[in-house]
């Protein structure tokens, strides 16, 4: 069963690095052809996606994947300590992918002179929140923390037995 989570959490992982670099790539080809340099910040009207949170969640996603490969490789006395370590990771991960998402929507709510699209930030507008990216990234961190703690619950029980309930 541990090592079906350590693999779907890979897999999550994957998909949630592939998404974001994907993303990352199209924010980098909108600024690319509005006029953008490498190393101009700003300046431009598209903003350069490594002054974004977009930027940085693909690099946590990223980091995550090669750790949750790493453990997937480890012993089984050296599991325990990377997850945990992993765990921390991704609690950071998905608290400011929702932070950034909240920021967001925030944003996108707020009366406007003319109607403002969702652009989160870098990318390409869209009409309602929940069809952005960074929402689809802020999922994944959550199912990827998730499954996590599930794997560490599952060896802290092999470890220490299964807890009693009640006297008796």
């Amino acid at each position: 069963m541990k090592d079906a989570l350590l693999k779907v959490q890979v897999a999550l992982l994957a998909l949630g690095t592939a998404f974001s670099w994907i993303t990352l790539i199209l924010d980098y080809r909108r600024f690319f052809a509005s006029g953008g340099q490498v190393l101009k910040i700003s300046g431009c009207t598209v903003a350069n996606p490594v002054a974004t949170p977009c930027f940085y969640g693909a690099l946590a996603f990223l980091g995550a994947l090669v750790w949750s490969i790493a453990i997937l490789r480890s012993t089984p006395e050296a599991i325990a300590n990377r997850q945990r370590g992993l765990r921390w990771l991704l609690a950071a991960g998905t608290v400011f992918a929702w932070g950034n998402f909240a920021y967001e929507a925030y944003r996108f709510l707020q009366p406007q002179p003319a109607p403002s699209p969702f652009a989160c930030p870098a990318g390409e507008p869209t009409a309602n929140p929940l069809l952005a990216p960074c929402f689809y990234g802020a999922l994944i961190f959550l199912a990827a923390l998730v499954v996590s703690t599930f794997i560490l619950r599952i060896h802290r029980r092999r470890q220490h037995g299964p807890r009693r309930t009640g006297q008796g």
